[in-house]
């Protein structure tokens, strides 16, 4: 009967963390969804500088966002964008093929189609040329907190926010059913 009760407090920890984790970093990470479509009515001009590291198009895409600076009341900020909803992509391989490289931004949805030779393959980042580095874009920002902005357009992306949530508070229920009535 102890190693049950035991196995309770184990599970019931483990899960508690979980559930805190994925509440904590729904509202860091996408708490601002929420907010940007509303309170973003300021307009400023920003400039691309660099993109970043991180590969949003998957393993062959090489998808890597602009990140746009710009300066409100003398204090400069920074923003990645402008942000997609879904990164969709094809990829034809084949030995006499040239490398090339297609694009097309819909909806906020970004369609990339690349044919690829399989002895050389060179992967360019299709924002790059949509985005060049030095390139003026609009950026949109809230004025009481000019750190929480956008770029171009809103990329509505709520549902991300509330399906984190809603997970961590039903983990922690769950949790609870557990500890308290198995």
């Amino acid at each position: 009967m102890e190693s049950i009760i035991v196995i309770k407090i184990v599970f019931g920890i483990i899960l508690s963390l979980s559930s805190f984790i994925l509440i904590l970093l729904a509202y860091l990470l996408f708490y601002k969804y929420l907010i940007q479509e509303e309170k973003c009515n300021k307009k400023i001009k920003g400039v691309i500088k660099k993109y970043t590291l991180f590969n949003y198009g998957g393993e062959h895409n090489n998808i890597h966002l602009p990140i746009v600076y710009y300066k409100v009341n003398n204090k400069d900020y920074k923003v990645v964008g402008p942000e997609y909803k879904v990164y969709i992509s094809t990829m034809k391989k084949t030995p006499k093929e040239k490398n090339n490289l297609s694009y097309e931004d819909k909806n906020q949805y970004l369609y990339t189609k690349r044919v690829g030779n399989t002895l050389i393959e060179i992967n360019k980042n299709p924002i790059e040329e949509m985005f060049p580095l030095g390139s003026k874009v609009d950026v949109y920002y809230y004025d009481k907190n000019p750190k929480i902005a956008y770029v171009l357009r809103y990329c509505n992306k709520k549902w991300m926010f509330w399906f984190m949530l809603i997970s961590g508070i039903v983990i922690l229920f769950l949790d609870l059913f557990i500890i308290f009535f198995l």
